[in-house]
């Protein structure tokens, strides 16, 4: 009877215009407000096909994330709902962070997501559905207009890539409230929605509040021309590889909001933060236009080199001990394989322990036939930003470039001697 009573108060709520993609859907739930209307609208118009996925980040109060976790199994099982629940062990969003310098919000972000995504391809479901509304388009925008983003920013979030989708993203957070008041269900709600030390939260408790129903209409209005706009922009891939290559020419050909999309591509497919400022866009674009010298930024470096542009990933420093075996750090691997005539020959006996193969650094030396070259000097010769070498007691045994874009070469002390293909590559390639 409870259930039949709650059919009856959810089936007035569905918004006007509200569609869901067709296949199996998974619901991001956080058990908030918002998700919480959402679950309870596929309970009405999609049960046999949904599914809720609640991810504890573990960087709250463990009595707050029980509790949390409690309510939201029981407002899942009220609705009729399977709820998946998985945990992130404690500490990982705080590691993330560090080591991508990024914040504690984009961290968990990022591993909420990761986890979202794996879960719906090894489990059949075509789309992942979240719960963003029109107020969060407003902040977003608003944001973005702060932090001077160049304008396709100001596209927003998507309603639709495809993958992600945000049934609820024209809905304005009032009908969301009236909606969950007359289900009479309790919500959870996350303690750190009030740190305003958060530039979200600040906007939405200090700014938000001042906008009429018309004005956050306006923003949505804006995001959603944006986004039309952005759709019909040509974006450049630059090909596959440990780096992004483009035909300068060709890219300076582009307008500027394709100049600046290719750019964010690239820093998406480069596993880099992909929010630029105009004045950081500007200054790719006017190396780019030069077509020499280079530009060192803390996410990427850009190479215009005569009429082709690279774009290279940051490396982190590495230092990985070698047994003779094919290696592996991140997605590069040392592996023990034949590509052409230029692939080092490398005799792993012949070598004094301990082996290393790790980035170059200032300093590094390696004795070639025609002597003793600094690393920095055979990089600055092949216009690449950095290199890997592999070194034994007695100094460096190889420098691997090509994989970046230049050379390998192999100290003289091995030359001639017999030896086994190795090769820097792509992990996976």
């Amino acid at each position: 009877m409870a259930e039949r009573s709650l059919k009856v108060s959810c089936s007035g709520l569905i918004p006007e215009g509200f569609r869901l993609p067709e296949g199996r859907l998974l619901l991001a739930f956080s058990g908030g407000e918002d998700s919480l209307f959402l679950i309870a609208l596929l309970s009405l118009v999609a049960p046999d096909r949904s599914t809720a996925l609640y991810v504890n980040h573990g960087i709250r109060s463990s009595e707050e994330l029980e509790r949390e976790e409690e309510l939201n199994r029981c407002n899942a099982a009220i609705l009729g709902i399977p709820l998946e629940i998985r945990r992130i062990p404690r500490g990982d969003v705080e590691r993330l962070s560090r080591e991508k310098h990024i914040g504690m919000e984009a961290a968990a972000r990022e591993l909420r997501y990761g986890i979202l995504r794996s879960y719906a391809s090894e489990n059949g479901y075509s789309r992942i559905l979240t719960a963003h509304h029109q107020d969060d388009q407003a902040e977003t925008v608003i944001m973005r207009l702060l932090a001077s983003s160049p304008v396709y920013a100001l596209s927003g979030i998507v309603p639709d890539d495809g993958v992600l989708c945000r049934p609820l993203l024209h809905v304005p957070k009032s009908r969301i409230k009236e909606g969950i008041r007359r289900l009479g269900l309790s919500f959870s709600e996350d303690s750190t929605n009030h740190d305003t030390g958060y530039l979200r939260n600040s906007i939405r408790h200090c700014i938000l509040p001042y906008l009429t129903p018309a004005a956050r209409d306006s923003l949505s209005a804006i995001a959603d021309n944006i986004l039309d706009v952005r759709r019909r922009a040509r974006i450049l891939e630059g090909g596959n590889g440990f780096f992004l290559e483009y035909d300068r020419n060709e890219f300076m050909s582009l307008d500027r909001l394709s100049q600046e999309l290719t750019l964010f591509r690239a820093a998406e497919r480069l596993g880099q933060s992909g929010r630029f400022s105009r004045r950081l866009a500007s200054s790719v674009i006017e190396r780019a236009e030069k077509g020499t010298g280079r530009l060192l930024l803390p996410s990427f470096s850009v190479y215009p080199d005569g009429n082709i542009m690279r774009i290279y990933p940051r490396m982190d420093r590495f230092a990985l001990e070698w047994d003779g075996k094919s290696i592996k750090h991140g997605n590069l691997e040392l592996r023990r394989e034949y590509k052409d005539k230029s692939t080092l020959m490398l005799s792993p006996g012949r070598m004094v322990p301990p082996v290393i193969l790790r980035s170059s650094e200032e300093g590094d030396r390696i004795n070639l036939r025609g002597g003793w070259k600094k690393v920095s000097e055979l990089e600055k010769e092949w216009r690449i930003p950095y290199s890997a070498v592999l070194e034994d007691r007695e100094g460096l045994i190889a420098v691997f470039g090509s994989l970046f874009g230049g050379r390998d070469r192999l100290s003289s002390r091995f030359s001639g001697i017999p030896g086994e293909p190795f090769t820097l590559a792509l992990a996976g390639e």
